[in-house]
């Protein structure tokens, strides 16, 4: 049975039989070969081939068929009318689409990646996340279900705040006749958050037990999960001293924190605020 080469532009590929050809839509202009050509010729001169061809361009005729070889010879492109080249243009279409199919996903998901790294989660007066319409915005299940733990979190910390933020003072100075020197007050912030500023009441105590004078010490950017320590005023009376937090703010926790403040009735979250 006769074998045919034939060469899609790139490479010659092959061999196939007269069946196989029939399934290829081979074209007048489509160069072939076979075993007793000694050149590469074109579809339509090759007789038994007219009946399955698709296309009427005729295309220029090849010289020297005497010789007969085993093999296909070495290809070189036939010119054609127009002066086109076969090309395997289904081949570079797919290779396109494939391409562009590439690059929207790439965008599509950097576009999630961005969204879900810069979404910040919306809270009202109550410290209450502000659930975005689903209809309107599209927010990722996850990230969502992160924004709610974090809304918990953060209002037991604020609802709290007297047990994870703790005064206490350094071995300092006292006479046995009275007064208060080398005292330092120390702030532990036991949260997760930077605190900004805390102020912390000092009651200088009398002997007798009575108070003799408070004064207020402030400490600024105290780190998440660490103590800081500020200097108080000297005293030339009292004999011990009762250091209590009065006031916290944190921006990082939303929160305003007054221990002469009374919450009222029923809130969930009075510490709550915006800075």
């Amino acid at each position: 049975m006769k074998k045919y080469f034939i060469h899609n532009g790139q490479c010659e590929v092959g061999p196939f039989d007269f069946e196989q050809l029939k399934t290829m839509q081979l074209k007048n202009e489509t160069p072939i070969w076979h075993g007793g050509l000694q050149n590469w010729t074109t579809a339509n001169n090759i007789e038994e081939l007219k009946s399955i061809l698709n296309s009427n361009v005729s295309p220029p005729k090849f010289e020297n068929f005497t010789q007969q070889n085993s093999n296909p010879p070495i290809f070189s492109n036939p010119v054609y009318e127009n002066n086109q080249n076969f090309a395997p243009k289904k081949k570079k279409t797919l290779r396109n689409i494939l391409i562009g199919v590439g690059v929207l996903s790439v965008l599509f998901f950097g576009l999630i990646i961005y969204a879900s790294t810069n979404y910040e989660p919306n809270y009202d007066e109550n410290g209450e996340l502000i659930i975005i319409d689903s209809s309107a915005v599209s927010v990722d299940d996850e990230q969502d279900r992160i924004n709610e733990e974090l809304t918990i979190k953060n209002r037991s910390y604020r609802n709290n705040i007297e047990q994870y933020v703790e005064a206490s003072t350094n071995q300092y100075s006292y006479n046995e006749l009275g007064g208060i020197s080398n005292l330092d007050i120390i702030v532990t912030n036991n949260t997760e958050y930077l605190l900004n500023e805390v102020n912390v009441a000092v009651d200088y105590i009398k002997d007798s037990g009575g108070i003799y004078k408070t004064e207020i010490v402030t400490i600024y950017n105290i780190p998440a999960k660490q103590d800081k320590s500020a200097s108080a005023p000297e005293s030339d009376r009292g004999t011990s001293v009762n250091a209590k937090v009065q006031s916290i703010s944190s921006r990082k926790l939303h929160m305003c924190y007054d221990n002469s403040f009374a919450p009222k009735a029923g809130e969930i979250d009075p510490y709550f605020c915006r800075q």
